[in-house]
């Protein structure tokens, strides 16, 4: 999936990739809490979908990116990545929440998500195919 397919999605459920691997349960119980209607669905989707994000989050497959405002309204800040370790559900804030502390990387911004910067290891990949 690339980075912004489910941002161009109408609805990131249909995706084809989200449609295919979660279940026909799970599923279900997100769409009620798209839906909004339904206050216990809520509740209800947060251990299975804490579950999936930690399991990502255990073989490296999660980070994320904190994008720091900048100095005026026009433009963005810095932003970092960080690896996320696991996730926890808060019930506080009735939500999922990615936790994570090592930062991989910080680039000194402005960025669009549309063009982000090319992570370091991805450049040493691409030198060492040069090299060959």
């Amino acid at each position: 999936m690339q980075q912004d397919d489910t941002q161009t999605q109408a609805d990131p459920l249909d995706h084809p990739d989200v449609v295919k691997h979660l279940s026909a349960e799970l599923l279900a119980i997100l769409r009620r809490v798209d839906e909004g209607e339904d206050e216990s669905a809520r509740a209800e989707a947060l251990a299975p979908s804490a579950a999936i994000v930690d399991a990502l989050a255990a073989v490296g497959l999660l980070e994320f990116a904190y994008l720091a405002p900048g100095a005026d309204d026009e433009e963005d800040g810095p932003i970092a990545w960080f690896e996320a370790s696991e996730a926890i559900v808060d019930k506080e804030r009735d939500a999922v929440v990615i936790a994570g502390s090592e930062i991989l990387e910080v680039f000194d911004g402005p960025i669009t998500l549309e063009d982000p910067p090319e992570h370091e290891h991805e450049h040493e990949d691409e030198d060492a195919e040069e090299e060959q």
